[in-house]
Parts: structure tokens; sequence; C-alpha cells
């Protein structure tokens, strides 16, 4: 479980396919938030948060994290596009006394989304994103959504796009500073609205 409160942005240096694809990722020179990232406090077998996608940490070479990531990963999110130097967000997982900073994820990638609109506003960012029309049901203004990992608030939403803004300190210490239109990027959705969501289903089927 996690909050969607990035901790430290971390560079991807390898991508290699042994048997399952492994990931390599530096967090000494990508950049350090105020709350950073240890690795010497972090376990093996922690759970990380890398862009959105929940990985378990397999190795530590001083400052390199080495993942296992599968085909099923591949193929439902945004991980076949990056390649060595892409930044991404990355949080340890939440811990009792911790605190939530954003909204609960989990770090389960339900789709991805692809940025058709971007201007910068006295600092801010807005950004439109196009996805699927099927998935437009669990978005609402001013609910939550998590985008490559990062805690965010809706704004608008239509029948195949939604709307955020990003404000200067989350554009500057995050992997969104190499945003541009054509980015796809992970998408989770808000807890919350998935289980209304199902209930409504359910309610429908009774």
């Amino acid at each position: 479980m996690f909050t969607g409160i990035v901790s430290h942005i971390g560079k991807v240096i390898d991508i290699s396919h042994p048997d399952d694809w492994e990931l390599l990722v530096d967090i000494f020179d990508a950049g350090n938030l105020v709350n950073g990232f240890n690795s010497s406090l972090i376990p093996i077998g922690a759970s990380i948060s890398c862009s959105g996608i929940c990985l378990t940490l397999k190795k530590i070479h001083k400052c390199t994290l080495y993942f296992d990531v599968s085909d099923e990963t591949r193929e439902k999110t945004n991980f076949s596009t990056w390649t060595n130097g892409t930044l991404i967000n990355l949080e340890k997982s939440l811990k009792v006394g911790d605190e939530l900073g954003g909204h609960f994820v989990y770090g389960h990638v339900d789709t991805t989304a692809e940025i058709k609109y971007l201007k910068k506003i006295n600092g801010s960012y807005k950004i439109t994103f196009a996805i699927n029309e099927e998935f437009i049901k669990y978005f609402a203004p001013k609910g939550s959504v998590t985008i490559d990992g990062v805690s965010l608030t809706v704004n608008e939403v239509d029948k195949d796009f939604f709307t955020v803004n990003i404000v200067p300190f989350t554009w500057s210490n995050t992997s969104f500073q190499n945003y541009e239109v054509g980015t796809l990027v992970n998408v989770e959705f808000d807890i919350l609205v998935r289980y209304l969501e199902s209930l409504n289903a359910n309610k429908q089927i009774l």
C-alpha cells in the first residue's frame, strides 16, 4: 500500500530480458526530495512503487535497485516505453503510523492514458489525458487519481478524457518534468470510486 506521495526520482540504467524482464534503477544522481530515499534502510523483498507499478526489490548494489518485471506488467503498463535514462517516481510502501499525505494507492495499474494537451498556466501545468471511454466512470471532478504513482486531484471529466493540474513543486520533483504531448502514463483509479462503482453494478444485477 502506498500514498501517492513520491519520495525520490529514480533513473533507469538498464532493462534486460534474461527470463522475466530485469529493471535496474539508479537512485543516486537522478534527484532527491526533502524526504529522500536511503537505500541502506530498504530491506530486500520490500515493495516499491515505480511510477505507480508495485515491484518487489530483489537486490541492492550501492545506489542501484534491482527488480524483476513480468510480461503481464510490461503489457498492462507503460513499462515498454521505458529506456535507459527514463526518470521514474519512487515511493516506499506505507507503514503503520506513517502520514497519509495523498490517498490509498495499491500500486496495481488499471490502465494507461496518453497526454493530449499540456499547457503551463501561471507556474502550474494543466494536463489533459485521453482514456478509453469504458474507464471514465471511475473519474469524478475533485476525486482522486494516481498518475505514474503520484496522487492527484481530477479537475474535469468528459466522455473520453480527464484533466489535472500539476503545481510547480510536483512538476519539478517528479518524472512529470519530462512530460510532453504523446507521453503514455500509468493510471490507477481511486479505490473508493472503484468500490462504489462495484456496489452500483451489483445493485443493477439484483
